[in-house]
This record gives C-alpha cells, sequence and structure tokens, in this order.
C-alpha cells in the first residue's frame, strides 16, 4: 500500500502533466494552421481581384463601353484592400514581408499599366493603348505576380503542414502517455 499510493499519484500527475503538454501544442499548432489558411485565403483573394480588374480593363478596351469599368474599379478597391490585409499577416516574418514587398511592387506596375491603357483609351489615343495592350509587359507583370504569389502560397502551404505534424506529435505523446501511465497502473496495482 506504502508503494502504490505514490506510484498512483505520480501516473496520474504523469497523465495530466502530458495531457496538458498536448493540448497546449495543439492549440499553438491550430493557431498556425489557422494563419496559413488565412493567408492562403488573402493572397487567392488578392489574385482574382487582380484577374477581375485585368478583365474588366481589357472589355473597357476592346468595347469602349463604361460598363466594363464598374467591375474594374471594384476590383481596384478590393487589391488595395487586400494588400493592407497581407501586410498585416506579414508584420511578424521579415522573410515573408520582404516577398510581399516584391509582390506589392509588381501589384503596382500592373495598376499602373491598365490605369495608363484606359487613360490612353479614354483620351481617344488608340494607338498609343492598342500598343500597351500588345507589348508582354502586362504578361510579365502578371507572371511576377503569380511568382510571387506562388512562393507566398508555399510558405502558407508549410505553415499548414508544419501544425499538421505539430498535431500528430502531439497525439502520438498522448498515446505514449497514456500506453506508461497504464502500465504505471497496472504494477502498482499488482503491488
Amino acid at each position: 500500500m506504502a508503494m502504490s499510493l505514490p506510484m498512483a499519484l505520480l501516473a496520474a500527475l504523469v497523465l495530466v502533466g502530458i495531457n496538458e503538454t498536448g493540448h497546449m501544442r495543439s492549440q499553438d499548432a491550430v493557431t498556425q494552421m489557422a494563419g496559413g489558411q488565412v493567408t492562403r485565403s488573402a493572397i487567392n483573394t488578392l489574385m482574382q481581384s487582380m484577374l477581375d480588374a485585368e478583365t474588366g480593363q481589357r472589355g473597357y478596351l476592346l468595347t469602349g463601353d463604361e460598363t466594363y469599368l464598374q467591375p474594374y474599379d471594384k476590383a481596384v478597391s478590393n487589391v488595395q484592400s487586400n494588400l493592407d490585409t497581407l501586410r498585416q499577416l506579414f508584420l511578424g516574418s521579415p522573410e515573408d514581408l520582404q516577398e510581399f514587398a516584391w509582390l506589392s511592387r509588381q501589384v503596382s506596375r500592373k495598376l499602373a499599366e491598365m490605369e495608363l491603357s484606359l487613360r490612353l483609351r479614354r483620351q481617344g489615343n488608340e494607338d498609343a493603348w492598342k500598343f500597351v495592350l500588345h507589348t508582354d509587359v502586362g504578361k510579365e507583370q502578371m507572371e511576377a505576380i503569380r511568382k510571387h504569389a506562388g512562393v507566398l502560397l508555399a510558405r502558407a502551404d508549410a505553415q499548414v503542414a508544419r501544425g499538421q505534424a505539430q498535431v500528430e506529435q502531439s497525439l502520438m505523446l498522448s498515446r505514449i502517455g497514456i500506453a506508461t501511465v497504464t502500465a504505471i497502473g497496472l504494477l502498482a496495482f499488482y503491488m
């Protein structure tokens, strides 16, 4: 009896300690995974807004119909709010913030190129806006945007994967802890 009670108390303390450690690690992992998902969603929203802006711009350039400018204007304002959201998400990571700065520069360049084309079309300068439209500048800018967004998406995916690995480790720790406590409990019962 003198030996089994301390062993039972030790087993209970070990079980509680392992459970709390696993719980805290799992909470951290879930937070990390949620951050990765939020980042992924914000990048995808930015990319969709850029595509919407480009579609509206090209629709106006090709038709001259002002109704195409409504989705363009909405998409451009969404791009700015998306960039603000992403900037806030990357403040804690200098590496991501640097990649975001490159992405942001490319987005600004692409928006300036689209705005130039629209301004030339509104002024009736047919040759100039068609020249801008047919250069590869816009295509190159979109490819650069996709490249930088892809890097940030890969980092967000890695963040989610690290969180999943941490949850799996916590679950394994809990399994080992429960098996150990069970063995100690059985040993205490045997004694």
